[in-house]
């Protein structure tokens, strides 16, 4: 009895196994022929651009890796400056040359001018006010930060502060300079960043001198998490049926914990700011105050609170360190170039002199120092895939359909590391600059785009240009800068190494050793 038990229990175990074998090859079968399907069904009828296969369900989300901006300027050297990909469902194209930039953000800007849908965004900004993300309403918001919140007289009014925050970081790196402490600038220049915009969004400082420490500490996790979410991969948002991995994952949870937290301490400012109005015209208006008086997108009444905490929410997420990265980028070039760095103070003792610390006003008159900034942002761009964009409207690019809905990124750092349009690209030399000074940041060259161009361009581009330019002169006029003992040498043996995120920073923050260049009652 037992032998033949055995006996039946193999047979059965055979059918199963011939049974599940049965099931694995039309499953097999099934998924080839979705991938063929993908790869020369679909991509035909459809006619789009030429590209990596794509896997079931996934698409080529994992072909972007750590760094998607390196992994796609190597598909464009596949595949061609426009590429095709499937981000889980969604259509993605990638353009990595000047003209393609150019059609898309210009030519066809009105088709491509949606904001590709993020959970973290929705979550943190509340849709945008309950849950209306509308065209409509993402325009009205746009405009009342290009009108009334980034005009040239805004930033003019707050020039006083920023030059307040400057001298104050200026004097710190001086004290600490003559103990000969090697200076953490990464610390440095990302507290005078957060200053400089939190006094502009609502009246704050957030770190350094008369600052509690525990507010400070609790600001910088919360703005660091957002950084986080803002940053990292949400499956949810690529494969929108597996949102519920995203909640078996704890992420919904975590976003909306984050966004209670901010929505809290920015509904502190706006109370605050109601309670004591700044009806004082020598008071310079805070753009909480200014938002408070803006009417609805339909022209009546004013703008809902969670609407004020979307758009000041926005606003920490895209210039807290866009601000400061750039610097730390072109103070890291210029620690490895000192003759480039020794050319620039050159440039500054001739045009402002030793006499007088440098001022916005002077930073027309040079030259070079903008040479320099423009090289950094063509090598080092904050955000080298720049904004995502998403289409409204089917459209045809080189002959090519895409569909509504497909989401676009311009590879700025394909374009800046191009071969055929730059001369020796991966060389920081800003003299290409020199010879061509009609190339500009503002959006009109497309070869040099770090603030994007068209509708969807960086409301905030006036701001972070000033905001290089001076914190660059001030930093090159005050001190002579050398690398810790370790690396002088050998200098371009520094760490350039990047960390991809909502920006690109350098993986180890930047340490240096600063020597005062003027009379010491400039540091007082």
């Amino acid at each position: 009895m037992g032998v033949m038990s055995m006996f039946h229990l193999l047979q059965l175990e055979g059918r199963l196994q011939d049974n599940l074998g049965l099931l694995i090859t039309p499953l097999l079968l099934l998924i080839l022929l979705v991938v063929v399907l993908q790869r020369f069904g679909f991509r035909k009828s459809q006619k789009l651009p030429p590209g990596p296969w794509p896997w079931p369900v996934v698409g080529n989300l994992f072909m972007l890796g750590e760094f998607p901006h390196i992994a796609l300027a190597r598909f464009a050297e596949q595949y061609g400056p426009l590429v095709y990909l499937r981000l889980g469902s969604t259509h993605t194209v990638v353009a990595s040359s000047p003209a393609l930039a150019k059609e898309f953000l210009k030519t066809q800007d009105h088709a491509f001018q949606a904001r590709p849908a993020s959970l973290a965004f929705n979550i943190m900004t509340n849709n945008l006010s309950m849950g209306v993300i509308s065209g409509s309403t993402l325009r009205h918001v746009r405009r009342i930060c290009v009108n009334e919140l980034f005009t040239t007289k805004r930033l003019e009014l707050f020039q006083p502060m920023r030059t307040t925050e400057i001298h104050a970081m200026i004097k710190d790196i001086y004290v600490e300079a003559q103990d000969d402490k090697v200076i953490d600038l990464n610390f440095k220049l990302a507290s005078l960043s957060t200053n400089n915009i939190t006094q502009m969004l609502f009246r704050k400082r957030c770190c350094g001198v008369g600052t509690n420490e525990r507010e400070t500490r609790w600001f910088k996790e919360t703005v660091d998490e957002m950084f986080h979410w803002y940053g990292v991969f949400i499956i949810a948002d690529y494969i929108p049926y597996l949102k519920w991995v995203t909640k078996l994952q704890g992420i919904d949870a975590s976003l909306q914990a984050l966004y209670t937290k901010l929505s809290t301490f920015i509904q502190q400012i706006i109370d605050e700011h109601r309670r004591n109005p700044n009806v004082d015209n020598d008071t310079i208006k805070d753009f909480v105050d200014v938002l408070l008086t803006m009417p609805q997108e339909d022209g009546t009444g004013h703008l809902s609170d969670a609407t004020i905490q979307a758009i000041i929410t926005d606003m920490l997420a895209a210039g807290l360190d866009t601000s400061y990265v750039t610097l730390e980028w072109v103070m890291a070039e210029l620690l490895r170039h000192p003759d480039i760095m020794q050319r620039a103070q050159k440039e500054l003792d001739t045009i402002v002199g030793t006499n007088r610390l440098v001022t916005e006003s002077d930073l027309q008159h040079l030259p070079y120092l903008q040479a320099i900034l423009k090289e950094t942002f063509r090598i080092h761009p904050p955000a080298p895939l720049m904004t995502p964009h998403r289409s409204i409207q089917p459209c045809q690019v080189e002959g090519y359909n895409l569909p509504t809905n497909t989401q676009l990124f311009v590879n700025l750092w394909a374009i800046g590391r191009d071969p055929n349009i730059w001369e020796n690209p991966l060389e920081f030399d800003p003299d290409r600059f020199m010879q061509h000074p009609e190339i500009d940041v503002h959006g009109h060259n497309f070869e040099l785009l770090p603030f994007g161009t068209g509708r969807r361009a960086c409301p905030g581009r006036p701001l972070g240009i000033l905001f290089a330019q001076i914190g660059l002169a001030n930093l090159l006029q005050s001190f002579d800068w050398t690398l810790p003992p370790n690396l002088q040498e050998e200098p371009m043996k520094l760490d350039m190494s990047e960390t991809f995120g909502l920006t690109v920073k350098k993986t180890q923050g930047l340490c240096a050793k600063a020597q005062p260049r003027l009379h010491p009652h400039f540091y007082h």
